[in-house]
């Protein structure tokens, strides 16, 4: 046998005996070996869209009744020369008080702004052009917050924490559904009403304003009063007097209610 005759019978001989062995050979082989993982390819899926509905706004009309603190609320438009003695009444005792700015007043006179800022005040929202609010439209409702929020975002850096509705009569009588999520959808989470109520717009005349206003206050009152009202501007000092003996500590509304 020559050379290549022999080392061709040895390498068939050995790939037999390779073949012939189905043992612990073929294992090595398949460990040797990885078998990659098959891709699948999955159906897109499609994320649900979720539509977020802003809280409908709470209703509050009194503070905590365990501190003896009241939140005097001014509704706040009308004559700048009542307005002007009103705020000096205010300011020379350093009372704060919670403004709910019309906004379309505001808006008319924007000095008044820095005014209130300057003396502490709070801002508060009372539509833009002070209609009977519960006889508007849901649009028509939003579109009245919404404009006073943005004058009072552009001219006081806030929209303020509160909204009132223009219109109302009681200060104790939660609003309909309707306003309280046109509220919440604007960004306001408090309707704020009140406890007392003197009904100085109807110019009783000071006294009258007075006792209304001492009668009924009581710890955590929040108490609703009206600049443009020569009747109200009288009967401040007297209401202040007479919350001192009361030992009872004016605060803005955010104050009272914490």
């Amino acid at each position: 046998m020559d050379r290549r005759t022999f080392l061709t019978a040895a390498a068939a001989s050995l790939v037999a005996l390779s073949c012939s062995d189905g043992g612990s050979n073929n294992a090595d082989a398949t460990s040797s070996t990885p078998t990659l993982p098959t891709t699948t390819t999955l159906p897109a899926t499609t994320r649900p869209t979720t539509t977020t509905t802003p809280p409908r706004a709470r209703f509050v009309d009194t503070g905590p009744r365990d501190h003896a603190r009241v939140a005097l609320t001014f509704h706040t438009n009308g004559d700048l020369g009542l307005a002007q003695q009103l705020f000096d009444e205010l300011a020379a005792r350093r009372v704060p008080i919670t403004a709910f700015i019309v906004g379309n007043w505001l808006e008319a006179n924007p000095s008044w702004a820095k005014k209130f800022a300057d003396a502490h005040f709070e801002f508060a929202n009372h539509t833009y052009s002070h209609l009977t609010f519960g006889s508007l439209s849901p649009d028509a409702m939003r579109n009245e917050i919404v404009r006073c929020r943005d004058v009072l975002t552009r001219l006081t850096g806030s929209p303020g924490a509160f909204f009132r509705p223009s219109g109302t009569d009681n200060g104790t009588e939660a609003p309909t559904d309707t306003i309280l999520d046109v509220a919440g959808e604007t960004g306001y989470r408090t309707v704020l009403g009140f406890d007392v109520d003197p009904l100085d717009y109807t110019d009783p005349g000071p006294t009258v304003i007075t006792q209304r206003t001492l009668d009924t206050v009581g710890p955590g009152s929040i108490v609703s009063m009206h600049f443009g009202h020569p009747g109200t501007i009288a009967a401040i000092p007297a209401i202040l007097d007479g919350l001192e003996k009361k030992k009872l500590t004016p605060v803005t509304a955010s104050t009272l209610l914490g």
